[in-house]
């Protein structure tokens, strides 16, 4: 035991001296409030049993929910704006004759979560270094736990948006956060593989919400057909209160917060079975001080910066996130069953089809794990780019054919409605996760990925607010200008894009032709690290 203390930082001669470090560069000031909200202890104590696969595997899991999440909200929305139930109670006042809601009121009731989500992905920067990850994850569950259980007892249409807006805050905090840990937690080698991973939970979140969605139709005339799935929700988000006690904060955080016992533990135990001598576990915490060194030494990006030295790597990440909206991914999730029931098909039959569609949704997001190295970012998404158009252009022909009959119009729509979530999947849904979390130094990385989270909320509430007016004023034609945006989107990723697979950091810094992370740097880190190396003991 007290040579796994020795290996300590500051216990020890292989590490850098840990109050030297802290001593070397001025830190940031917290305000009097900061401090008081910021964690004083972390227990790092896991049962023997527990190895770091399954602990590795929780963490994923936990982090991983917080996307399951917010897919589950999508797909919950699409099925309810074609329950006859729910439309019954919070839109009775806001139909035609025809039993069509009000295209503005679908809009509102749609769009008021991803205004939230932006507010709360922008303040949720400052309170993920002051909290931690896994504080800001719990405050996420517990928002989202909240308003299902308003929504699913809300009296009228003015309570349900009330709820909404609130699990859109949820959804602003759990969006920001898990890309963070799931990059902190994971060795550097599988951190293309991890965000994988979590855009494939979202999916799977969506995919539980259409078959959710779909059971509990059945219940109609009763209220469970709508309630249903925010008793399932509310389940989901008490999982991931539950966990959050469980699972440990990230090591990059404890590291970079004073903590530097608990980070080195932490990384044990996700990585060398809690053995803190383990090789592995010791390169990795001596490559996190020095990038906690380095951030100190650089100073925090401002935002003034972001906009100028590191302004093409915002352009790439935000327009990553713009087009990943614009190209109509949420035109399909959010309206799917709306579309294929105006098309011709049953309530019934429009939510199995549904269904089924977010079964290879799933499916299609695999292949881009090893894709995305192996091809590279920029050719997945000229790819997707091309492909989606095309689709999206035979939806429309499906759509408007007169000379179609109803049952031809509803299934060539769907038809290519499924390859087209294929297509984004394996290109679009997963890539503009990935370019923010790689493209900017460590200094600007948490700014960085709150724009582009705010870039995904701000053009997700443009898409669902204006896709109902869109529908209803030109029909299927609506489809042809997302056609233009992925023509766009392509020029644009042809153009203005850089390839960062399989390039270093260091390489990334000189494509973009910025300094962060150059030569020059590197030396003046290493020798600032060296000047605190305690003179190794001779035996």
């Amino acid at each position: 035991m007290e040579a796994n203390k020795s290996m300590r930082l500051g216990k020890g001669n292989e590490h850098p001296s840990a109050t030297a470090v802290e001593n070397s560069v001025p830190r940031p000031e917290l305000s009097k409030l900061e401090k008081a909200m910021k964690p004083k202890s972390f227990s790092t104590k896991y049962p023997t049993w527990v190895s770091s696969k399954i602990l590795m595997a929780l963490t994923s899991f936990y982090s991983s929910l917080g996307d399951f999440l917010f897919g589950f909200d999508q797909g919950i929305m699409a099925g309810l704006l074609v329950n006859s139930v729910f439309k019954d109670r919070f839109f009775s006042n806001y139909m035609d004759a025809s039993g069509t809601i009000s295209p503005n009121i679908t809009g509102i009731t749609v769009a008021c979560l991803q205004v939230s989500a932006g507010i709360a992905a922008l303040s949720c920067s400052r309170l993920c270094d002051i909290l931690g990850r896994r504080y800001c994850m719990r405050i996420g569950g517990f928002l989202y736990f909240i308003a299902a259980f308003i929504q699913a007892f809300s009296p009228g249409l003015a309570c349900f948006i009330v709820g909404r807006t609130i699990q859109g805050f949820g959804v602003g905090f759990l969006s920001m956060t898990v890309p963070v840990i799931q990059s902190e937690i994971a060795a550097g080698h599988k951190r293309g593989l991890m965000v994988g991973i979590e855009f494939t939970f979202n999916i799977i979140g969506y995919a539980t919400s259409c078959w959710v969605d779909y059971g509990f139709f059945f219940h109609i005339p009763s209220n469970m057909s709508w309630q249903g799935p925010y008793f399932v929700q509310c389940s989901i988000a008490f999982l991931l209160l539950s966990l959050s006690a469980i699972v440990p904060e990230t090591p990059r955080w404890l590291a970079a917060n004073d903590f530097p016992s608990e980070a080195l533990q932490t990384l044990a135990n996700l990585h060398g079975n809690g053995n803190i001598e383990n090789d592995e576990v010791v390169a990795m915490n001596i490559e996190i001080q020095e990038a906690v060194l380095y951030e100190r030494h650089l100073g925090s990006a401002s935002w003034t910066e972001m906009f100028t030295i590191y302004r093409h790597r915002t352009f790439m990440a935000m327009t990553g996130q713009m087009f990943a909206q614009l190209n109509g991914i949420n035109v399909i999730s959010f309206y799917l069953a709306s579309s294929l029931s105006n098309a011709g098909f049953s309530t019934e039959k429009s939510l199995l089809y549904a269904g089924y569609n977010s079964i290879i949704y799933i499916f299609a997001t695999l292949p881009t794990w090893y894709l995305a190295d192996k091809w590279g970012r920029r050719p997945l998404l000229m790819f997707g780019s091309i492909a989606m158009a095309v689709s999206l252009s035979l939806v429309c022909m499906f759509t408007e054919l007169a000379s179609l009959s109803v049952l031809q119009r509803a299934n060539g729509m769907f038809a290519f409605v499924v390859v087209y979530n294929a297509i984004f999947g394996a290109t679009w849904g997963p890539i503009p996760w990935l370019l923010p979390a790689e493209v900017f130094p460590l200094r600007a990385r948490a700014k960085g990925m709150s724009l582009a989270t705010i870039a995904n909320w701000c053009f997700n509430f443009a898409i669902g607010m204006s896709s109902p007016a869109a529908f209803a004023k030109i029909h299927g034609y609506y489809y042809l200008i997302i056609v233009g945006f992925c023509l766009i989107s392509l020029v644009m990723v042809k153009f203005m894009y850089i390839e960062t697979a399989r390039v270093t950091l260091e390489e990334i810094a000189i494509q973009f032709g910025d300094r962060a992370f150059e030569h020059e740097d590197r030396l003046e880190l290493r020798e600032i690290m060296d000047s605190h190396r305690p003179v190794e003991s001779k035996v």
